[in-house]
């Protein structure tokens, strides 16, 4: 490409000051604009930059005439030459633009070297293109069928000693008669649909199967949830002990990593020490918690594994998606509206004993047999408020979510009044006394894990991080009252009781962004102590450290992979891009057993009307590469 200098208009400083766009996003178009000084292809990089910061994988150029009038109507005086290009008009324009390459195959690797990359009606940013067609090459290849050994006889006498046979069907034993031969395999399903137990029988069975030990890693996006993981299969392993041959257990491995330390991370670099030419050494890898995973992580990961590895993804597809750009495991999961293929339903009928048919489609992408939808629930029972609201929610039916509040379930309990605010900072400290009790006596490593525990029965959580109604401002407000009832004192920074929130990795001290830790004194200095990876409760002096956050309050976003006894869930009384069904799912889906919700019933009925957007292009890239086959 030829440079050429460009001077940008005045647009630029107002759409900043208005803050329609950030920093980044002009910086990215004024240095582009030296290769192509078209005002309509500057503000389309600009929105393409700006696009990934709302987590958005490409900037889809259908929306462009909705975006431009909505920037309008922001300036009264309007006295800016506005693009009037047509969608059709910009996207000849970009296909002859020095800073775009175009892409009709998909499936086709090019070296081209272009900033920007132009699929159907989408724009890229070239890295991110190339992350996607990574992750769609991958799952097309191994969503393909392969000739195995997994129909022998023995396999259903295996999955009936793994489980009982029920009169209607069991989706965990189909889900494990699914995932018992191909490489891939998603299992999705709601909280108490028992994933983690579906999967510990899935690498009994593949124990089983295997002649030879077989090599299985555990992992998940995030420390805290690598350590619930961990927790969970070894909970798993005891409650199957008896039920299940003991050898086929034995080859469970229960530690599991964070995906940054699977890896490998290598300090002050982007790359991991485990990658296509160094792959990573296992045969098995099962990742909880996959709807955290953003577009990057993925297709690193994809990468790192060895060509016959079999990926196991668990997760909630109704969840928040990843706070970084992409939404992965949702966009695999589209597929699921597609059913099963016949031959797939018939494989499947001939494992486990169930009838099918009513899930065949005639046509969809071979992806579809590969996912595994788990549909009930067992952890909510019929009388549970927390269930039947989570259910309208994710149903986006608000009558149904207004219904479940005239009800008399024990379990809930809405807080819509003037006063919710003051309520919610009651509520909160006075449930954070418990834990607060057993700081009299000093703490040691035996007696922390009862007091991360006692801490951990209930949480409030927020959506925002600022203002009265965000975690910033709760923290003070709850740390305030405490101490206003004698229950703490706080005197600089530390002070014994105060929780926090790790948010940064520190691998050689072997806390994750997500852990929570509690400052208390162990007899003769403040330390605070957290659960490690291993089950062990470990104290730390606080400048020791790595970033971290207090957190009686914390984000629905950083609460997912955790369930409280008690649940207090804030939302502000603004309309906010934030407030959509995901997040509020995925916050009431958070509590166990009680549930205060501090919300109006306008708020409430905007969100579960409000479905998260995000754009990408990786099943129109999985049609096609179907479609050519």
């Amino acid at each position: 490409m030829t440079a050429h200098s460009s001077a940008l208009t005045p647009l630029w400083q107002t759409l900043l000051d208005a803050r329609l766009l950030r920093d980044l996003d002009v910086q990215l178009a004024e240095l582009l604009a030296r290769w192509d000084a078209d005002d309509s292809i500057q503000l389309a990089v600009a929105m393409t930059s700006q696009e990934l910061g709302r987590g958005h994988v490409c900037f889809d150029l259908t929306t462009w005439p909705e975006r431009l009038a909505q920037w309008q109507t922001q300036f009264a005086d309007n006295v800016f030459d506005w693009p009037t290009t047509t969608v059709a008009a910009l996207m000849e324009q970009l296909q002859h633009s020095p800073l775009v390459r175009v892409i009709t195959d998909p499936a086709q690797i090019d070296e081209q070297v272009q900033p920007l990359t132009l699929f159907s009606h989408r724009l890229y940013l070239s890295r991110y293109f190339r992350f996607e067609q990574q992750v769609a090459c991958w799952l097309q290849q191994a969503s393909l069928p392969v000739t195995t050994n997994a129909d022998r006889p023995e396999l259903a006498q295996q999955l009936r000693q793994l489980f009982t046979p029920q009169s209607e069907v069991d989706w965990q034993a189909v889900a494990v008669a699914t995932a018992c031969d191909g490489r891939f395999t998603l299992i999705s399903g709601g909280p108490g649909t028992g994933k983690t137990t579906t999967v510990t029988k899935l690498l009994a069975l593949l124990v089983a199967q295997s002649e030879q030990p077989l090599l299985i890693r555990l992992a998940a996006p995030t420390g805290k949830a690598a350590a619930r993981l961990t927790e969970s299969i070894a909970k798993a392993k005891n409650e199957l002990a008896g039920q299940v041959n003991a050898a086929w257990l034995a080859g469970i491995p229960t530690q599991a990593s964070t995906l940054h330390r699977l890896l490998g991370v290598i300090p002050g670099l982007p790359e991991f020490r485990h990658h296509g030419q160094n792959p990573l050494p296992l045969e098995v890898l099962v990742v909880d918690e996959a709807s955290m995973i953003d577009l990057p992580m993925m297709a690193r990961l994809l990468a790192a594994l060895p060509p016959q590895a079999r990926l196991i993804l668990l997760g909630d597809k109704d969840q928040l998606a990843s706070v970084e750009a992409g939404a992965v495991l949702g966009d695999i999961c589209q597929f699921v509206a597609q059913g099963l293929s016949a031959h797939q339903a018939q494989q499947l009928q001939q494992r486990t004993g169930y009838e099918l048919q009513n899930y065949v489609q005639p046509a969809g992408h071979p992806l579809r047999d590969r996912l595994c939808l788990l549909r009930k629930s067992y952890r909510f029972a019929a009388d549970s408020g927390i269930g039947k609201l989570a259910e309208a929610v994710n149903n986006g039916d608000v009558k149904a979510a207004h219904a479940v509040w005239a009800q008399d379930y024990r379990d809930i309990r809405l807080h819509s009044d003037e006063q919710r605010l003051e309520m919610a900072i009651s509520v909160a400290a006075k449930g954070y006394h418990a834990y607060l009790a057993l700081l009299a006596a000093p703490v040691t490593s035996d007696n922390a894990i009862d007091l991360l525990k006692t801490f951990n029965q209930i949480r409030l959580l927020c959506a925002l991080h600022d203002g009265p109604w965000g975690i910033n401002g709760m923290n003070q407000a709850i740390g305030q009252r405490l101490q206003a009832q004698g229950k703490l004192q706080m005197s600089g920074e530390w002070f014994a009781g105060r929780p926090v929130m790790i948010t940064e990795n520190d691998y050689g001290l072997g806390l994750y962004n997500g852990d929570i830790g509690i400052a208390a004194s162990d007899g003769e200095r403040l330390r605070v102590w957290c659960v490690l990876p291993d089950g062990k409760a470990h104290g730390f002096l606080p400048s020791r450290l790595p970033a971290h956050d207090t957190a009686w309050a914390m984000t629905v976003h950083k609460s997912q992979g955790s369930e409280f006894t008690h649940t207090l869930l804030l939302l502000p009384p603004e309309v906010n891009p934030l407030l959509t069904r995901e997040l509020l799912y995925t916050g009431i889906t958070r509590a166990r057993e009680q549930l205060d919700l501090f919300a109006t019933p306008e708020v409430l009925a905007l969100m579960v009307r409000k479905q998260t957007e995000r754009y990408s292009g990786l099943g129109a890239m999985l049609q096609t590469m179907s479609a050519a086959e």
